[in-house]
């Protein structure tokens, strides 16, 4: 072999050699598996989930991959248990569904917070992340993102103008609003998101307290006639995705690196921007099956504020009691949702 030969082999080799170099990071192809429980039709099943897992895919190269379970394997309260446990490698856990243990991260459910969820699933887990770190309330699980879906509104069979019209209304809520909806003068029915179907349709609820995508990913517009609208919401439900530590511990540095790049506040924006098109295609659904949308007066509005606004004199009295300043952390997180709101 020449020599002009040799320096070409010799060429060729460094370029596949550099190629091997740039592929090796994703050389080990890793699936996970995603614990669920809304019916496969929902949009975070349907929609947003696939758009952030797709984008953890293509930035590992095709190498990392998750995937839904193809059933649920626990109950809506389980979905922590299963994933600290190693029964599912992930899941999205909403944490008012476990009273008790995250009490502070459920901050981001006080009322008249978030315009939207994209505005408020960056604020939670940037305030949450800077203020608390998630080794304190979640150090069994690795916490890959934070989510909540969009303003809670309240939707009936009956037009709801006043407080007085609230009075003995029979309302499904979800963990946070059973005193909220007492405050508020109305019968609260606890219970999983669906299960809010079945409820309203046998009349053991009069409604709900939801987002409105709840009007078409539970079909809910197909029960209810009447949509309060409240700006900023009653309420917003925080979701923590949630990662066995184990199986994070046991992925490689560049796998780590691709949930990092798409987990925080940049997998919050992503799973927050997937809410808010549900919300979008929820109202419109409940428009086009008759729905009719109105919202309180302002002077009706200061008195639902002030029925409620028990609720984060509590918060802060329950942030205070694990030594933190309660009123300064409140003060911070509405901060956050105005600087990501102005963004």
């Amino acid at each position: 072999m020449n020599r002009r030969s040799i320096l070409k082999a010799g060429a060729i080799a460094a370029t596949v050699s550099l190629g091997l170099s740039a592929s090796s990071a994703f050389a080990q192809d890793v699936s996970l598996r995603m614990s669920t429980w809304l019916p496969p039709k929902h949009h975070l099943v349907a929609d947003t989930l696939q758009v952030w897992f797709s984008a953890i895919e293509k930035a590992s190269g095709g190498s990392l991959k998750i995937k839904l379970d193809p059933a649920p394997i626990a109950k809506p309260p389980g979905q922590y248990d299963v994933v600290r446990d190693g029964a599912a490698d992930l899941a999205y856990h909403v944490v008012a569904y476990t009273p008790g243990p995250f009490e502070i991260v459920r901050g981001a459910e006080l009322p008249f917070l978030s315009k939207n969820a994209e505005i408020g699933s960056q604020a939670a887990f940037d305030w949450y992340d800077r203020n608390i770190g998630f080794d304190k309330e979640f150090k069994d699980v690795k916490v890959i993102t934070i989510m909540v879906h969009g303003p809670g509104a309240v939707h009936t069979k009956k037009p709801i103008n006043s407080l007085e019209d609230l009075v003995g209304v029979k309302l499904r809520v979800g963990g946070g609003g059973v005193r909220m909806s007492e405050a508020l003068g109305a019968t609260p029915v606890a219970m999983p998101a669906p299960a809010a179907y079945e409820a309203i349709q046998k009349g053991v609820a009069d409604g709900a307290m939801f987002p409105y995508e709840a009007m078409k990913g539970f079909r809910l517009a197909e029960l209810v006639d009447y949509h309060l609208e409240i700006p900023g919401g009653l309420y917003t439900t925080p979701f923590a995705v949630v990662m066995n530590r184990a199986k994070y511990d046991s992925l490689s540095a560049e796998h780590k690196k691709v949930l990092s790049d798409f987990g925080g506040i940049t997998g919050a924006k992503m799973l927050g921007a997937g809410w808010d098109r549900a919300d979008a295609a929820g109202r419109a659904f409940a428009l086009k099956n008759g729905g009719k949308i109105n919202q309180l007066s302002d002077a009706e509005l200061a008195r639902w504020k002030t029925k409620i606004d028990f609720m984060n004199a509590d918060w802060i009295k329950k942030a205070d009691a694990v030594g933190l300043d309660g009123a300064a952390l409140l003060a911070d997180l509405k901060a956050t949702m105005a600087k990501y709101a102005a963004q």
